[in-house]
């Protein structure tokens, strides 16, 4: 197994706990609170912004033009993909966008964008890659077990779409590209180096945990 395929087992523990987290095995079955899942869209639009400028500071980075359109292509997705479905349920609760922009980010959201956005600002590639590797991996992946155990009922859920999208062929091709990128860039890394990496990937996991717990508590601070 490569490196980057192989990042998921030593974040296991808290990856598992992502999963069966109330907030998302909730969201399977359709029946958590609509409050909960527009606290967690407001605060999901606000992080995806932040999200999308640590793909602008990749591509700052990026020394070919491959990988310069790789993250500028992810970015574009971002916010002409995933903001689009957020977009859409804001207006299934009357939400408009000046009113999402208005809404303040909870402290466990600031405190994840700053860490993906000072390793944009400090980090190389690999670090990048890194911290921003979990939240696509863990929702496809979230996402297409949710699809699989709930199938017989998806059709009554009102996050089906959610689910459809981030289980979806178009946004796994979105950041596939993640592992073989990832695994070249630490390819003449140290072994400390590698621990770096991972510790880096690990942390991302656990602030994903927390983002669910956040939204489902629809807690603001500590």
């Amino acid at each position: 197994m490569s490196f980057s395929r192989g990042l998921k087992a030593k974040a296991s523990k808290v990856w598992e706990e992502g999963y069966n987290h109330p907030f998302v095995q909730e969201l399977g079955m359709g029946t958590l609170a609509k409050e909960k899942f527009k606290f967690y869209l407001l605060q999901d639009y606000l992080y995806l912004l932040q999200y999308a400028k640590v793909f602008a500071t990749a591509v700052v980075k990026s020394d070919t033009e491959e990988l310069m359109t790789k993250f500028s292509a992810s970015q574009h997705f971002i916010l002409a993909g995933e903001m689009e479905l957020h977009r859409k349920y804001m207006a299934d609760f009357g939400i408009t966008q000046a009113e999402a922009l208005s809404v303040k980010p909870s402290l466990y959201n600031r405190t994840y964008t700053a860490n993906m956005l000072s390793f944009g600002q400090t980090g190389g590639l690999a670090e990048v890659l890194a911290a921003v590797f979990p939240c696509a991996w863990t929702y496809h992946d979230y996402a297409k077990r949710l699809k699989e155990q709930h199938a017989d009922k998806l059709d009554g859920n009102f996050y089906k779409t959610w689910i459809e999208q981030y289980a979806g062929a178009e946004f796994s091709a979105s950041f596939e590209w993640f592992y073989d990128v990832l695994d070249d860039l630490v390819s003449n890394m140290t072994e400390t180096q590698r621990e770096k990496i991972e510790e880096i990937f690990i942390s991302s996991v656990e602030f994903e945990y927390l983002f669910w717990d956040m939204a489902y508590k629809q807690q603001m601070s500590y």
